[in-house]
């Protein structure tokens, strides 16, 4: 063979090898190392022997004569053979004739079916025309009876089969295909799509063949490319029954409704899932195209590398592992010599700094993420602090990566940057993580609860404390979820339109909870939950946020849509307390969310943009981190007053109840978040603040404490744009 081969293969026959393949799997439940009893593996294994027996059942399945198999062909405790081989992955991966994927699943599908029956849906489709009825289309009758079949099998659309008989839907179609996207999102969702290893081997991998396994069978199930297409054509499917459901109907029923708004929600799911498999599928064509050293001058395929491997949190039992499974596709990034010496041990800070640092290096590029965090390390400060703690995950060190500009000399980045901005930074709210086994719930204390409010020239009332939990019933959980997100909008964007902030917002979130009957997350429930009160459309002078306050628990939401809400972020409660003195508690995804969902946020509006085929994340994840759990973060603006919620708030109680209460001040602008250690006093008045823009992923915040300084990074802006005086030229950043 023109390249050579791996230290150990997995053999069925002692012949001469003129080909191997190899193998990606998910290793499953930790289990007691224990003797393999396979020739020439020396050292106990820790892989669950089922999962081997399952590897050798494939290698007979499909006469697979030599398979590299990473458990038995790795001494995994050897840790001078592990930096030796690490690097090595993307020749093994390359060198390989064929690699396959193995999968636990419960039940095992054919994917052509699956293919078969998304064009039976799009056939249907195109030609029912305005009918709703199989019978009224002018069907033939294979096709009919197709239908007939599949509104007779088991129903696997998410609501009651007597309500959707009753909207008068053609009960086939929408079981044939909900059984469809089922399938699909039921495989992205297998735990193989969660670990950073299996990330490395889809990328690197050729002619990728899938095998399902359970106790009964085992079976392959296609190839990796055919579902990533059923990913694309599932979406596809979503948006033209939603649209055939709207255009066939004048006047639209309850039921139909109920129907239109799971179709909405398969729409955002099956949106995520396409982004996910296009930066996959995109990652494995630059790396196909540009061979071992692809990374070295294609640096969007790099940023989409990061995006693609964030977009899902994903995860390995060694932190270090989160950087070391990536050196296959950063083919000769680091040498055996520098794994060992700069990627081993526990502590994911030092070893993050080793990862970005060597590839600004190699690269010419300065990479950094969006972060709200800065290293005084005496060169490179520019790199990202990614705090350690137990259990990270890819999206605390790789989400919203960017290219900061050019590397120079001595560890210095040279980047495009506006500066002067106009203005002293004043902080004005701060935000505290910490852990928390609340579930979903929101607290708000205004910071006038409690106190006396005036209702005539010489009367007055106590303002109510609701600070009492009170359990939701799942089906009103919508409507106190709008009311959540407009006492945040009051809050957090007080200038702005509260209605299409809280919009923004529930977009954003995503949120999921159970429901007793069809008519309590209606289509377009943002609005619809609090029509006709007073929540529908406040006025922003008479809602006087500062007098309320709630505590609820919302038990049933199950799940959030939002990419800040997962396994590392479930468990933190955010704490935000305002100059005024109004208090929010509520979950970490509702709060960030919360920051992003101001109007003009540099955060952008999309949890993801394809870009030529590649993707770009810009929901902000990962402008905190878990390991900062115990921190607090500031908001400061350097327009507006920072005193004007004091100010509001003092009006609130003062004014009759039966009057509006019109701001004297102007509200904060040109707001940023700061780590709570940043100050500014009267002898920082040399300072220069400014900002790098980075396409759309958030812009981060830079200063230089005298002229001709350097700058270095602070924060990250919550404005898209500052009012400055310096314009946009280079800057240099320590």
């Amino acid at each position: 063979m023109a390249l050579p081969l791996p230290l150990r293969l997995l053999s069925r026959t002692g012949d001469k090898i003129d080909h191997f393949d190899i193998i990606t799997y998910t290793w499953g439940e930790k289990q007691e190392p224990y003797n393999c009893g396979i020739p020439g593996v020396n050292w106990n294994v820790k892989l669950a022997q089922q999962k081997l027996e399952d590897i050798k059942r494939l290698m007979i399945k499909d006469d697979i004569q030599y398979l590299w198999v990473d458990c038995i062909c790795l001494a995994q405790d050897d840790e001078r053979e592990m930096s030796s081989e690490i690097p090595k992955m993307y020749q093994y991966y390359k060198t390989a004739r064929k690699c396959y994927i193995l999968m636990d699943m419960d039940e095992v599908w054919n994917p052509q079916d699956i293919v078969d029956n998304l064009k039976f849906i799009d056939h249907i489709l195109a030609n029912m025309g305005g009918a709703s009825l199989a019978s009224e289309a002018f069907l033939t009758e294979k096709l009919t009876n197709i239908l007939s079949q599949w509104a007779t099998t088991n129903w696997k659309f998410p609501m009651d089969y007597s309500t959707v008989r009753s909207a008068a839907i053609d009960m086939g179609v929408l079981n044939c295909y909900s059984t469809c996207i089922n399938r699909v999102r039921s495989l992205f969702n297998n735990p193989y799509f969660t670990r950073v290893w299996t990330f490395q081997e889809m990328l690197l991998g050729k002619n990728i063949t899938m095998y399902g396994v359970n106790k009964e069978q085992i079976s392959c199930i296609g190839e990796l490319n055919t579902w990533m297409d059923l990913a694309t054509d599932s979406k596809d499917k979503a948006y033209k029954l939603h649209a055939w459901i709207t255009t066939s109907r004048v006047l639209r029923t309850a039921s139909v409704n109920a129907i239109l708004r799971i179709l909405d929600e398969d729409c955002l799911t099956l949106n995520s899932l396409q982004t996910q498999v296009r930066g996959i599928s995109s990652a494995r064509t630059d790396i196909i195209n540009g061979g071992p050293s692809w990374w070295y001058e294609n640096h969007k395929g790099v940023c989409n590398i990061f995006s693609a491997i964030s977009i899902t949190p994903r995860e390995c039992e060694q932190r270090r592992d989160i950087f070391r499974g990536l050196l296959g596709v950063f083919s000769g990034l680091f040498t055996a010599e520098e794994v060992e010496r700069d990627l081993n041990g526990d502590n994911i800070e030092s070893i993050s700094y080793a990862f970005f640092k060597q590839l600004s290096m190699k690269t010419g590029l300065a990479w950094t993420k969006l972060a709200i965090s800065s290293g005084e390390r005496g060169e490179s400060d520019w790199i990202p602090v990614v705090a350690n703690h137990n259990n990270p995950m890819t999206t605390d060190c790789f989400a919203a990566v960017v290219n900061l500009g050019r590397l120079k000399p001595k560890g210095l980045a040279k980047a495009f940057a506006v500066t002067g901005i106009l203005g002293t930074p004043k902080k004005y709210m701060r935000i505290s993580l910490n852990n928390s086994d609340r579930g979903f719930q929101f607290i708000f204390r205004g910071c006038n609860a409690g106190k006396k409010v005036k209702t005539g020239v010489f009367s007055s009332e106590t303002i109510p404390v609701n600070d009492h939990p009170r359990d939701v019933a799942p089906d009103e959980t919508g409507r106190i979820l709008v009311q959540c997100a407009t006492m945040l909008g009051s809050i957090m964007d007080p200038g702005g339109d509260v209605v299409q902030y809280r919009r923004r917002l529930l977009h954003k979130l995503q949120p999921y909870w159970d429901i007793s009957d069809p008519n309590a997350k209606p289509t377009g429930w943002e609005d619809r939950c609090v029509s006709g009160t007073g929540w529908e459309n406040p006025h922003p002078h008479d809602f006087r946020v500062h007098n309320r306050s709630m505590n609820f628990r919302m038990g049933a939401i199950t799940d959030c849509g939002s990419r800040l809400e997962n396994e590392s972020t479930e468990k933190i409660s955010c704490e935000v307390i305002v100059n005024c003195g109004c208090i929010i508690i509520a979950p970490f995804s509702l709060i960030f969310e919360a920051i992003t969902a101001v109007e003009g946020c540099s955060l952008g509006g999309t949890s993801a943009t394809l870009e030529e085929d590649r993707i770009v994340l810009r929901d902000g994840l990962g402008l905190v981190q878990v390991g900062d759990i115990g921190r607090a973060f500031s908001l400061v603006a350097y327009g507006g007053n920072t005193d004007s919620h004091r100010a509001y708030s003092s009006s609130c109680k003062s004014t009759k109840i039966h009057k509006t209460v019109v701001p004297k001040l102007w509200w904060p602008s040109g707001r940023a978040l700061v780590r709570e250690e940043f100050t500014h006093g009267l002898t920082d008045s040399m300072r220069d603040y400014g900002y790098v823009q980075t396409g759309g992923s958030g812009n981060l915040l830079i200063c230089r404490n005298r002229p001709l300084g350097q700058y270095k990074i602070i924060g990250v802006c919550v404005d898209e744009w500052l009012e400055n005086k310096g314009g946009e030229h280079t800057v240099t950043i320590r």
